[in-house]
């Protein structure tokens, strides 16, 4: 499963950042992930002063304990 976060910066102070965490996650594929952080990227372009500066889709290995997989 993969969760995405987003690297946001103030515009008005780009050495003031922040990440963001997606609340809908996560997916079951890569592509999935990248399209919502398209998503979130386009609605952080509305917010003003915040630029959205990077993306990361991490690949998280679910377990449930006493399960084998």
């Amino acid at each position: 499963m993969f969760e995405v976060l987003v690297l946001v910066c103030l515009a008005s102070n780009p050495n003031n950042c922040f990440e963001l965490a997606d609340t809908r996650g996560p997916y079951e594929t890569k592509q999935q992930c990248i399209d919502r952080s398209i998503e979130m990227r386009e609605f952080i372009n509305e917010l003003p002063d915040h630029v959205p500066q990077a993306y990361k889709c991490i690949f998280n290995e679910i377990t449930v304990k006493g399960v084998a997989t």
